[in-house]
């Protein structure tokens, strides 16, 4: 039977469209097969970083960091709510891919690949009259007994710091706590009179009537320290840590990161927070 000249156009045409189609698919299966995550994301609670709004919604600078990387990047992140020593404990045996404003030390650097994207540096938070009663700096702290401290398991503050606590920890005078809002909590109870902080992590409450009955004190001013986004590299692959940190560093030069520290610091703790800045 002969075909119309009709018929032989609109087979052509298929066959057109099928190759396209078959092209289309060449091209854009190695990217599907290779999609970014999902991965799984450690979050703590920590005053500006992360914090529950009044509709108890969790909200903070990390939260806004990892919405951006997920936007721009495709990445798929599966986030969920830890302590931190949980979080370090979970990285380090491999049941977690990531976390947050994390803070590079000897043993983590052997497992984990740690991007930058702001500076902090902990000072000394002691409600007024302990304050002005032990004196300003740390020796006078450590030497009168009765004073003790309180810290979050997992954290490090800092070189020095970190020196300080063991320290107390060997007299007993600290007390080890799962998350950064109790630890606040002890301290206003009056059952420490000392803990660590961040100011960035204060920068809301510290223009409030609260403020009023606690003091900062710059106990180590060459400590500060630089919170990266922390990759754990036989979880996530070398591609998606190249994708990563290309989007992150993108960030910082396209002051995107500095909109997000903006959102939720006042203007001097933007300029001390932000990577290159005062503080770093």
């Amino acid at each position: 039977m002969k075909r119309s000249p009709l018929d032989i156009d609109r087979g052509r045409q298929a066959l057109r469209l099928l190759g396209l189609t078959l092209a289309l698919l060449w091209h854009a299966g190695p990217a599907l097969a290779q999609a970014c995550g999902p991965y799984k994301v450690g979050l703590y609670e920590f005053g500006t970083l992360l914090y529950r709004d009044e509709k108890e919604q969790l909200t903070g600078i990390d939260k806004d960091v990892l919405d951006a990387l997920v936007r721009r990047s495709g990445c798929v992140l599966e986030t969920r709510l830890e302590s931190r020593a949980r979080i370090w404990d979970q990285l380090q045996r491999g049941q977690l891919d990531m976390t947050v404003s994390g803070i590079a030390t000897a043993e983590r650097l052997q497992y984990a690949d740690f991007l930058p994207y702001l500076v902090a540096r902990n000072h000394a938070l002691m409600r007024r009259e302990q304050a002005q009663a032990a004196g300003a700096s740390f020796s006078s702290f450590l030497a009168d007994p009765t004073l003790r401290a309180v810290a979050v398991r997992g954290f490090r503050y800092g070189s020095q710091i970190d020196g300080w606590l063991s320290q107390l920890r060997a007299q007993g005078r600290v007390d080890e706590v799962s998350d950064f809002p109790v630890a606040l909590r002890v301290l206003a109870a009056g059952r420490v009179a000392l803990l660590f902080a961040h100011p960035l992590v204060l920068d809301p409450w510290w223009h409030t009537n609260w403020a009023a009955k606690f003091e900062l004190l710059d106990w180590a001013p060459q400590d500060s320290v630089q919170a990266s986004l922390v990759l754990v590299r036989q979880r996530v692959r070398p591609a998606d840590r190249e994708l990563l940190a290309r989007h992150l560093e993108a960030m910082l030069r396209d002051g995107e990161m500095d909109r997000i520290l903006r959102k939720y610091l006042s203007p001097e703790m933007w300029r001390r927070s932000r990577l290159g800045g005062p503080g770093g």
